[in-house]
């Protein structure tokens, strides 16, 4: 024997079991939509900060081992 469901009769039992109630006249958005991928403008530039501060880094840690102390 199979069985078959949809996301909504899961959600609906998984509110149900959790004890979540729709109350009337609450709308819901049962649609997924694709929103972008990769950083904002803003996260980018910090990005790009860090990724050119772990090269700088990388570069002179083989010079800092060399140095006696």
């Amino acid at each position: 024997m199979a069985y078959s469901t949809t996301y909504a009769a899961l959600r609906a039992d998984r509110a149900e079991h959790v004890g979540l109630v729709t109350m009337p006249g609450t709308a819901t958005d049962g649609h997924w939509r694709y929103v972008g991928s990769g950083h904002t403008p803003g996260a980018a530039v910090l990005a790009a900060g860090i990724a050119e501060d772990i090269a700088t880094n990388r570069e002179i840690a083989p010079e800092e081992r060399e140095v006696p102390r």
